[in-house]
């Protein structure tokens, strides 16, 4: 069986390259289309041999200018020909699913998560910057219809949780395979020795893009009301609002670390109190990570972190986004005696053998199964 991979391009980091290069691993010989790709961001078990970037690669400076490039990805993703393929599998939270096969190729698409730009104001807000919001507004109604006419192209979906599965169902109302993400058990463990000098800070942690909707926020205020340490890892277009809050408040003791290193943030994970996600998270690996390390993690319910952490057990779930609900949590979470390798354990079931069994599993049997599906007629009126 011949196969080729797709994802939507190169030009971050982020916890989706990662999976991506597991799935990559899995089919060493599969070539890799991709719009464009920054080398540099390139992971690094991945042979640069292999990507076929699209005719948007010639574009100067292409990687960083990929936001204003927005109305060019359906055009290069529907110039590929895969016509020599029996199988394709593509990775993506915007444009890779809009690839076109023939009947006889089957295309199982992996979703990370839907478009937020195009299905959410507030994402979108904090997607692009404002004037590209007033120039693409027209453009952005025309990406969200041809999204909906996009999602009939992949054969099947698997959603990387039964959160984003819901959301595949309302916005593209297909249904999907749930296979989860996997985080590196290996690294993130629970602690041999404590950093004493972290520990005796008695902190919380939040680990996250520091960006409006994911109402980071309510955790600062949460925090100040109740005199408490809070550490922040990330950067983002709203860390200079949320500092203001900071400094409007000095109640709480409140850092804002940056970027951070591995092991630097497994060491926070390993020495804090607790992991807060304030956020609606796709799936949540920083919860998934925290409970790796031993350490229980305070979430919003409505969010794919709510599959990840059992309440009363390897954490405290919230109903409401607020500081008061969070601080509520936060008085909940003294009174439970936690046990660390309760949480170790629950996180070994997002394992990468895990996940690439699974995959592998899912790819077995539904590629003997014949398409029906034929090619869409594309209709962007």
């Amino acid at each position: 069986m011949k196969v080729a991979l797709v994802h939507d391009d190169f030009v971050q980091a982020g916890g989706a390259e990662s999976l991506f290069a597991t799935i990559a691993s899995i089919w060493p010989k599969a070539p890799i289309y991709t719009s464009f790709v920054d080398w540099k961001k390139l992971p690094s078990t991945i042979n640069r041999d292999r990507i076929r970037p699209s005719w948007m690669q010639k574009i100067p400076f292409a990687a960083k200018l990929y936001k204003a490039l927005l109305p060019l990805y359906p055009l290069a993703f529907e110039s590929f020909n895969f016509n020599e393929f029996d199988l394709v599998i593509s990775s993506t939270t915007r444009f890779a699913k809009s690839i076109i096969t023939q009947p006889r190729t089957m295309h199982i698409c992996y979703m990370n998560s839907i478009p937020r730009f195009l299905y959410g104001r507030k994402a979108q807000a904090d997607y692009l910057p404002i004037m590209l919001r007033l120039i693409f507004k027209p453009i952005l109604i025309w990406l969200k219809r041809w999204d909906k006419v996009s999602s009939c192209r992949p054969d099947l979906f698997v959603a990387n949780s039964a959160n984003i599965s819901k959301k595949i169902k309302k916005f593209y109302e297909r249904e999907s395979e749930v296979i989860y993400p996997f985080v590196d058990l290996n690294f993130f463990q629970v602690a041999k020795v404590h950093n004493w000098e972290l520990k005796s800070q008695n902190y919380f942690l939040v680990v996250t893009r520091l960006v409006k909707w994911k109402k980071i926020d309510i955790a600062i205020k949460a925090i100040s009301n109740m005199g408490k340490s809070l550490k922040i890892v990330g950067e983002g277009p709203d860390r200079s609002r949320l500092k203001r809050l900071v400094r409007d408040d000095r109640t709480g003791d409140i850092e804002f670390l940056g970027r951070v290193t591995r092991e630097q943030l497994r060491e926070l994970y390993q020495n804090c109190q607790a992991l807060i996600v304030t956020q609606e998270e796709d799936f949540g690996i920083a919860a998934v990570e925290a409970q790796a390390c031993g350490i229980p993690v305070i979430a919003y319910r409505q969010s794919g972190v709510s599959e990840t952490v059992e309440d009363g057990r390897t954490g405290i779930l919230f109903d409401n986004q607020s500081a008061q609900a969070l601080q509520d949590a936060i008085g909940r979470l003294s009174r439970v005696k936690w046990k660390i390798q309760v949480c170790r354990k629950n996180a070994t079931r997002f394992s990468k053998k895990h996940f690439i069994e699974e995959l592998e599993r899912y790819v077995s049997q539904v590629s003997e199964v014949p398409q029906v599906s034929e090619v869409p007629q594309v209709s962007y009126a």
